[in-house]
């Protein structure tokens, strides 16, 4: 019974105060929900681009002679008229230069691109200086580099269809076959109409395309979308380094005792040394658990996560607590004072946390494969592994090689310390 007062005792202190409180529960959340509304515009699934408004300026004529039937200024036009566009490209012509920057800086637009005149004939002459104009809103992003590629793209199949006559021509005298001039014309639409069928395909209709990539599920459990899961990584490594920061700073608890001389005291009374530590020890466990499940309801009201089947998560959530609570315990039992207390916790932990993968998990890449491999030796790593499992919908037995790796190393740094602790107070 002693034990448990103990224990109680140290918990209510702990959810006492203001900064324990915002280290366990309010920084965690705060850090994440950053993240979750810089991404505000996507969490609701839909990621179709918003329209653009563009601005057509066509001044190209056909040069004298031309084996073209229109001038390519028409074929870039044409594009951003084309129905298959229509639906997020809202397209308007403009007589000349000046109204299209007007429209540009009234935002009526937000991208102007303007076809210069004679482009045709200079493109074709290979001049290295012709170029089309695109002007557009500062305040965009998206929507310009979209009208870029479109442009390049159009001009690439102009350059792509001379290099395909070039081609024809060469073959045929290959063969000892004169060329006939009055065929291109019929050559330049064959290419240009599967040009144009290509892209469409490509773009509108991505299981026509030349390579189509798929990405395998991680199991039949995986539905989430790609927000949702960068979000439940995110919040599994904030937990996690918070959780083994609540570890210590519970913890430290002993040491304000001690100074304060509280401590000194309590080791008077009839209650034995031992049970006294037995109490602390549990105080700091059921705090790592209490935080652990509120910010997993937080983070499932809050960020709509999905933390898993209820036995993955089981496991996941007291491997963490016991790896959280012996490293927190040993830490400890090294430290002298309460004022060496913080720059090891925060510090140790910190360095702990980074090669454990906390931070870099939702990087393409991540970490140097090296770091990687040290986040094998380092309790943080291999309870991120577990977390990593449960949000991919794995089921609890895969999960059993982290759990049992992460406990015995919860374990042995508990048993440490203990050892320590009762040296110190003996």
């Amino acid at each position: 019974m002693k034990i448990i007062d103990i224990a109680f005792k140290d918990l209510t202190r702990s959810f006492r105060s203001a900064f324990a409180i915002g280290m366990m529960v309010v920084a965690p959340l705060m850090l994440t929900g950053l993240i979750y509304f810089a991404f505000g515009s996507m969490t609701s699934g839909d990621v179709s681009m918003t329209a653009i408004k563009v601005g057509v300026v066509n001044a190209d004529q056909l040069p004298p002679e031309s084996v073209l039937d229109a001038p390519i200024g028409d074929n870039i036009r044409s594009m951003f008229f084309d129905e298959s566009v229509e639906s997020w490209i809202t397209a308007s012509d403009y007589p000349d230069e000046t109204s299209a920057r007007t429209a540009v800086d009234r935002q009526e637009i937000g991208v102007a691109v303007m076809i210069p005149q004679n482009f045709t004939e200079r493109y074709l002459s290979g001049e290295q200086d012709v170029q089309v104009l695109i002007v557009s809103d500062p305040t965009l992003s998206i929507g310009p580099a979209v009208v870029e590629d479109m442009v390049t793209m159009m001009v690439d199949a102009v350059a792509g269809g001379g290099v395909a006559i070039q081609t024809v021509m060469e073959r045929l005298e290959a063969n000892g076959i004169q060329p006939d001039s009055s065929q291109f014309p019929s050559w330049i639409e064959r290419y240009g109409n599967w040009y144009r069928d290509f892209q469409r395909d490509l773009f509108h209709h991505p299981d026509k395309a030349a390579l189509v990539l798929v990405a395998p599920p991680a199991g039949d459990a995986q539905t989430t979308a790609p927000l949702a899961q960068m979000m439940g990584l995110t919040m599994a490594g904030q937990m996690i380094f918070f959780a083994f920061f609540t570890g210590g700073n519970s913890m430290m608890s002993i040491l304000r005792e001690e100074e304060e001389g509280t401590l000194a005291r309590l080791f008077t009374t009839p209650t034995s040394r031992t049970s006294i530590l037995t109490g602390k020890f549990m105080a700091v466990f059921l705090t790592v658990i209490l935080q652990g499940l509120v910010l997993m309801v937080a983070g499932r009201l809050a960020f709509g996560i999905q933390w898993g089947s209820p036995g993955s998560v089981v496991l996941a959530l007291i491997a963490q607590v016991v790896a959280a609570s012996g490293l927190g315990i040993l830490l400890i039992s090294f430290v002298k004072s309460t004022k060496q207390g913080g720059p090891v916790l925060g510090g140790g932990l910190t360095i702990l946390g980074m090669l454990g993968g906390l931070f870099t998990m939702n990087i393409p890449g991540g970490m140097p494969e090296a770091f990687n491999a040290i986040g094998n030796f380092i309790p943080q790593g291999w309870v991120l592994k577990g977390w990593r499992l449960a949000l991919d919908g794995a089921a609890a037995g895969e999960l059993l090689l982290p759990f049992m790796v992460t406990v015995a190393m919860g374990i042995v740094m508990f048993s440490i310390g203990v050892v320590m602790f009762r040296r110190r107070f003996a």
